[in-house]
């Protein structure tokens, strides 16, 4: 009898090992949370940001999301007309920006890889504050203002999903922006991140 509950119990241990390390770790109904840090290219250089997103698993390929995203400085040009010089020069400037936007990620899972490509593409808002400073024209020192700005904007890209198991993972992702408004100039941004996924 002993013998008997021991096999039953090992059997029963080994179904739910078996079982735990076949189920997907791509699932519907699952939310995920998660944040990153990366690199931003405006018009003059790369600069650091960083943000967060959750996202909720719809089925096993789309997720839609929510995201917030800081980038400290962003490279902005305005053609302004300067006392004092015949002609409009253009002034050159960094500028933090933050953006709020939601969207959809579409997942392609490959069976029980762990590797899960996908696509993304968001609409939101992007924030620029008002700045004042002093710009060198020519040798004459111009007071600046860049007023605040509140517009529209889409992004899309791709990225690669890495499921260390059912509730952490990792992800690299690349995307362009395209506001309008009063900057209209696309820019792009390569984020590394972490996700956990929650019931």
């Amino acid at each position: 009898m002993k013998i008997t509950l021991r096999a039953l119990l090992l059997t029963a241990v080994g179904a739910l090992g078996l079982s735990a390390q076949t189920a997907s770790v791509v699932r519907s109904g699952s939310y995920e949370v998660g944040g990153f840090v990366g690199a931003s290219y405006g018009i003059d250089d790369f600069r650091w940001m960083g943000g967060a997103n959750v996202t909720y698993a719809a089925n096993k390929y789309i997720l839609p999301y929510a995201e917030f995203s800081y980038f400290p400085g962003i490279g902005r040009k305005q053609s302004r007309t300067i006392p004092g010089l015949s002609r409009p020069v253009d002034i050159s400037y960094n500028i933090p920006l933050t953006d709020f936007h939601g969207g959809v990620h579409i997942r392609m899972p490959i069976r029980e890889f762990p590797i899960v490509p996908y696509g993304v593409f968001g609409v939101g808002m992007i924030r620029a504050p008002q700045r004042e400073f002093n710009v060198n024209v020519e040798g004459i020192q111009v007071p600046f203002t860049s007023a605040a700005t509140t517009d529209a904007a889409v992004n899309f890209g791709g990225g690669l999903r890495y499921y260390i198991n059912q509730r952490f993972g990792v992800r690299a992702e690349a995307k362009v922006y395209k506001p309008t408004g009063q900057f209209k100039e696309t820019f792009g941004k390569v984020e590394f991140g972490f996700f956990i996924q929650l019931r």
